[in-house]
């Protein structure tokens, strides 16, 4: 504790302040007003003793009041304006010669006050970090619930999270309930993308073990807690010291699991760090949640229910879209139109159960025909296209009978241990050798399927 004492006086400071270190307080002393003010205005002092000669500063003392406790000391003889002593903030008072007993209750007094105000001080800025926090909360909440994707969800959190947990890195891990591993799907920090597509196993390290026990973990210092594991910072070159650590669940349904590394500043994590943090994890699970059913609605919406293959819908959007590039108006692009040969006879012979099951293996046998880059559609009934970007015709033809002799190699089953084959005829068109629009390159596609059909069947055409 420090106390500063202003006295002219040099026979009544010296007393002063070896009865203040009794009490345990360091004594400054001034002897004039101006250093007084000086002083007062330089340093932050527990207590402040002065004589009755400060209160000509009425102004000044006011202000100070309102900071540090002070006890103002007077003479018998001296003609004291105690109602202003009071508006002013004066904490007390002591009279020449007072005794040491009658100091220590003052000061004692006084100090009580000084916490009481400290207290206080403290109370309105927690108050006032926390309504901060809130804010800033908020404002990443509505960033990240303005995305429906995952990758944009994670950038946001990379941008946002450091205002609201001031710590060196984060990582967020998401659970693969195949192979029970953790994979980190986004980190930010030093060594952040060294991370990346990176497993661990559920129990294994802190994000480990709060994916097996779901519930918050921090850790102050990971050299005292054996459940830290440093393989990643063997491989990374970062140091981690300290982890806070939350699982992501919604409606009950583990996620994956959020950490943040090491408090800017070295000081531990707090309870205040959790609380907003788990918070912050919570409306992040929401919006991954929220993407994951937007996803799986828009493939829905863009595959057809029985094949699995993409439907004309998004077959037309991936031709517009892909034509209208400036860039892919030079470029090639092929399209083969597939019909399946007397598919009738099929649904006569073995019923429509066993037509729809051939429906969808012929998807499958097209699907595994075709490159990765390749689009396969079914067009509708028993037709079906084939989108190849950047392919000529000649490529394009040789990959419609591959698909040809892929369909005919197997034959396919029907009820009991029947089976059955089954042929079909191609027709390929080419951009902008025989199309100039999306329209034009199936109608090519499909007029050369049909010269097929009426030709023999079982044969690729050219438009």
């Amino acid at each position: 504790m420090k106390a500063l004492i202003y006295d002219p006086k040099p026979d009544t400071h010296v007393r002063l302040a070896k009865q203040l270190r009794q009490l345990g307080i360091e004594a400054f002393v001034v002897t004039t007003l101006k250093k007084m003010l000086t002083e007062s205005r330089k340093h932050r002092y527990d207590l402040q003793i002065l004589d009755e000669i400060a209160l000509r500063k009425a102004t000044h003392l006011e202000r100070l009041c309102t900071e540090f406790p002070v006890i103002i000391i007077t003479n018998k003889s001296s003609k004291i304006d105690y109602e202003k002593m009071i508006l002013t903030g004066i904490t007390g008072f002591l009279t020449r010669p007072f005794r040491p007993s009658l100091l220590k209750r003052v000061v004692n007094k006084a100090l009580n006050k000084r916490q009481r105000v400290l207290d206080s001080m403290k109370n309105v800025a927690s108050l006032q970090r926390k309504i901060k926090e809130l804010k800033t909360l908020n404002e990443v909440v509505q960033a990240i619930n303005s995305s429906l994707e995952p990758k944009a969800i994670f950038q946001t959190i990379m941008d946002k999270t450091a205002d609201v947990i001031k710590a060196e890195a984060w990582s967020v891990l998401l659970l693969d309930p195949k192979t029970n591993e953790l994979t980190f799907e986004a980190a930010a920090g030093e060594a952040g993308q060294k991370l990346l597509g990176l497993r661990i196993k559920v129990g294994q390290g802190v994000a480990g073990w709060v994916a097996q026990h779901n519930k918050s973990l921090v850790v102050a210092d990971v050299a005292k807690d054996p459940r830290f594991y440093d393989g990643f910072d063997r491989k990374t070159k970062f140091i981690t010291k300290s982890i806070l650590c939350v699982p992501m669940r919604h409606r009950n349904q583990f996620m994956g699991v959020v950490e943040v590394i090491n408090k800017i500043g070295g000081e531990p994590f707090t309870q205040d760090d959790l609380e907003v943090f788990e918070n912050l994890v919570a409306h992040i699970a929401i919006a991954l949640e929220n993407a994951s059913v937007y996803a799986k609605m828009e493939q829905t919406s863009l595959t057809d229910d029985l094949t699995k293959l993409y439907n004309i819908r998004y077959g037309n959007q991936f031709l517009d879209i892909y034509l209208s590039k400036p860039t892919q108006r030079q470029a090639k692009l092929s399209l083969i139109f597939l019909d399946i040969d007397y598919f009738k006879l099929v649904d006569d012979n073995y019923g429509h159960l066993v037509g729809s099951e051939t429906l969808k293996l012929i998807g499958d046998r097209i699907k595994r025909s075709i490159r990765d880059k390749d689009v396969a559609v079914r067009y509708g009934g028993d037709e079906y296209i084939v989108i190849l970007p950047g392919t000529d015709k000649e490529t394009a033809a040789y990959i419609a009978d591959r698909i040809r002799q892929e369909i005919s190699r197997e034959p396919f089953p029907a009820s009991g241990k029947k089976t059955f084959h089954v042929s079909v005829t191609l027709g390929v068109a080419t951009y902008p050798d025989d199309a100039r629009n999306r329209d034009e390159l199936i109608g090519a596609a499909d007029r050369a399927m049909y010269n097929g059909k009426t030709t023999g069947r079982n044969k690729v055409v050219l438009a």
